[in-house]
């Protein structure tokens, strides 16, 4: 898939920008979006192909789709793989370590549009309020579907383990 298609199938998502609780996503969404998202990664803030020492790890089929809000950590897919399934990586000792987030590009904008429909939010929020999602029967509803959707576990347990700290930390009185 080449970049002009995937910013196309990109484009059609409704919401660029999805938050559920403190946690978001910034989606590129057009070929310029995807083009500059791809600078620190593959490619220099000029455009250049960075050297592989510079890359410290990062594929050449790696390309960023989106940003986590919070830490600015980068979704990607694997252009090598028909299903473009999606990853996120953080950088440490010179090296990228990655973590699937979802089997594929569709299974991933399927999660984003489910935390988008249950959270509700315009943006990041810092203490919870009375449009969070607070009932822990939705809540492990809701991670069990993405986790089927997805395929993924381990992350996705992880980002409803945040959330769950989130309201517990801020506000006692949901019970959590």
């Amino acid at each position: 898939m080449n970049k002009l298609t995937l910013a196309k199938q990109l484009g059609q998502v409704q919401e660029n920008e999805v938050y559920f609780g403190p946690q978001g996503f910034v989606i590129a969404t057009s070929e310029n979006e995807l083009e500059n998202a791809q600078q620190g990664y593959s490619v220099d803030d000029e455009g250049l192909a960075l050297s592989v020492e510079e890359l410290g790890g990062w594929e050449h089929h790696w390309l960023v789709i989106a940003q986590d809000t919070e830490l600015g950590d980068p979704y990607f897919v694997d252009v090598n793989d028909p299903l473009f399934p999606v990853y996120t990586g953080v950088y440490g000792e010179g090296i990228w370590q990655s973590t699937q987030v979802a089997s594929s590009l569709t299974a991933f904008l399927q999660c984003l549009s489910l935390l988008s429909k249950n959270g509700k939010q315009q943006g990041p929020q810092f203490v919870p309020d009375e449009n969070s999602l607070t009932d822990p029967r939705q809540l492990a509803q809701l991670q069990q579907e993405i986790i089927a959707l997805c395929g993924c576990d381990s992350f996705w347990g992880l980002f409803f383990d945040c959330y769950l700290d989130w309201l517990s930390d801020e506000d006692d009185e949901f019970g959590l």
